[in-house]
């Protein structure tokens, strides 16, 4: 599934431009949420603003996957920021969101953690489901997001 354009939370911008996040060396998670869940860039800054609406079933495990970061690069003016795929093999699943969060201890997520960016998995309204299929998240070519100096 080729996730929508992702959109960076407020939180994490600051924490980006102060340090608090390193996007070359800290863990990063992504875990799958529910329709129940409704993004708020501005508000939302910790995973306990979305962990109420986790997916969960069949190999998919709560806390997500972590992720890896394929490139983190700067050309010119623009920094990208790109990981690889993610995917749930042999999941029976339903979500309309992917999330992708910093993990702190770097092995699942805890209420504190940051977030990142989340992705509309299915923009025209609805949700994505597999069943005993595989769940994954293709990132666009282009990156996860990219920051512009001017």
């Amino acid at each position: 599934m080729a996730a929508d354009a992702w959109k960076v939370y407020g939180e994490a911008v600051e924490a980006i431009a102060e340090g608090g996040i390193d996007l070359d060396t800290d863990n990063f998670r992504m875990a799958l949420v529910t329709a129940g869940y409704t993004p708020n860039q501005s508000t939302h800054s910790t995973w306990s603003s979305v962990s109420a609406n986790e997916t969960s079933g069949t190999n998919y495990t709560a806390g997500g996957k972590p992720i890896t970061v394929a490139s983190s690069a700067n050309s010119g003016l623009v920094y990208t920021w790109d990981i690889d795929d993610v995917s749930w093999p042999s999941s029976t699943v339903t979500a309309k969101y992917a999330v992708i969060v910093r993990s702190a201890n770097g092995t699942d997520l805890q209420s504190t953690d940051l977030l990142v960016c989340y992705s509309d998995l299915e923009n025209s309204g609805g949700s994505l489901s597999t069943t005993n299929g595989t769940f994954a998240v293709s990132i666009n070519e282009s990156g996860v997001f990219t920051i512009t100096a001017s």
